[in-house]
């Protein structure tokens, strides 16, 4: 038997960055016209009319630019019982693998409404020269399996995903019966996928680092002037090539103990995700430690934050007894019409990386403790 499956996305790097101007939190309580499930939708979604019919409710996120993402939940009856690994396993091969452009990326079990749930990360290229990352939480209940879906620019994707956390964590099946977890059978589940209609691309401000998905930058060797925080031709602080003993450092251990990382004393976690770890720093500097699936998912990153950054160079550091590749990057971003200068380090022969934002005037003192932490990374 075949599961009509439908998957639509229809409009649009870290992320792995912090927030820029862009809100997140509670808010309204959205519930479903027909009856059928409620979440809390997180400030700043707008409800829209759903284009369509696989779609059971429609959510957009503007900024001043444009539209730059959107949230979708989909409802679909299956025809015979079938568990969230056998939907999942079918919605990948008959489904997201045949979006353009598809790249998945970290593939974990979790849970929505106490039932069993597969949450996924990809990216995928609607048309060319667009790239857009995407979060989707799958899980069955009674005899309904459903989706529930973040697609967005990569630019806000660290920005708006923990908000998008809080949703479906709050999500509820409604009909006062809790969700029933239905048994496998030998029976394929095989799911279709309509092409996606991406919408306008349009600039996306720069972030501080986040779980999913990126934009780096590295050091170069030479010294620079600090920049005037204007969108014209930027000045971008050059990458520090000479170790520097720094006090006041801590360590950040991962809770899996796959690495650690020497950090600024005082600095607080922001969020915590299945891969890694983002931080802030005392001088407002953005840390995101991302231990991935594999170097393909870590290239991937990088080449989500190429096309929409000013390159300023490269070098490479002995870390240890490993090689690191540290690159810069800037970008203004058109909000504030602030500099940011971002700092990308992968380290080859791994699935580790880190991504470093500041703001390019406060980049020259934040060398020392950047190239500490790039020399002292320990991966597992």
């Amino acid at each position: 038997m075949r599961i009509k499956y439908k998957f639509i996305m229809g409009i649009i790097l870290i992320a792995f960055m912090l927030s820029v101007g862009i809100v997140y939190g509670q808010g309204s309580l959205y519930s479903d016209p027909q009856g059928r499930f409620s979440f809390n939708l997180p400030t700043g979604w707008k409800a829209a009319t759903p284009y369509d019919s696989a779609q059971a409710a429609y959510f957009s996120y503007s900024v001043q630019q444009g539209t730059v993402g959107e949230l979708i939940v989909m409802i679909e009856e299956l025809p015979f019982s079938a568990n969230i690994d056998q939907y999942a396993a079918a919605s990948e091969e008959n489904g997201f693998k045949q979006l353009p452009g598809y790249t998945p990326g970290t593939q974990l079990p979790a849970t929505v409404f106490g039932s069993p749930a597969i949450k996924k990360n990809f990216i995928f290229s609607p048309q060319t020269g667009m790239t857009l990352q995407a979060e989707a939480y799958m899980f069955i209940s009674g005899s309904y399996a459903y989706t529930i879906l973040l697609d967005v620019l990569p630019d806000y994707f660290a920005q708006i995903e923990p908000g998008f956390a809080q949703a479906v964590t709050s999500f509820k099946v409604q009909g006062g019966a809790a969700p029933v977890a239905v048994q496998p059978i030998p029976q394929p589940v095989v799911p279709s996928i309509p092409t996606p209609t991406p919408p306008t691309p349009i600039p996306a401000p720069p972030v501080c680092p986040t779980p999913t998905p990126v934009t780096p930058t590295i050091p170069v060797p030479t010294p620079v002037t600090p920049v005037t925080p204007t969108p014209v031709a930027p000045a971008v602080p050059t990458v520090p090539v000479t170790p520097t003993v720094t006090a006041g450092m801590n360590i950040y251990t991962d809770p899996q103990g796959r690495f650690s990382i020497p950090i600024p004393a005082g600095s607080t976690t922001a969020q915590t995700t299945e891969i890694g770890v983002v931080l802030n720093t005392p001088d407002g500097a953005g840390i995101m430690a991302m231990y991935t699936t594999g170097e393909q998912y870590v290239q991937g990153m990088v080449a989500q934050i190429k096309p929409n950054h000013q390159f300023h160079g490269q070098s490479q550091l002995q870390a240890g007894n490993r090689q690191a590749l540290v690159e810069l990057y800037s970008k203004v971003n058109p909000q504030d019409n602030v500099n940011y200068a971002t700092v990308v380090v992968t380290y080859p022969g791994t699935p580790f990386m880190i991504i470093i934002t500041v703001p390019a005037d406060k980049y020259n003192q934040a060398q020392t403790w950047i190239l500490e932490m790039i020399k002292g990374a320990f991966i597992r």
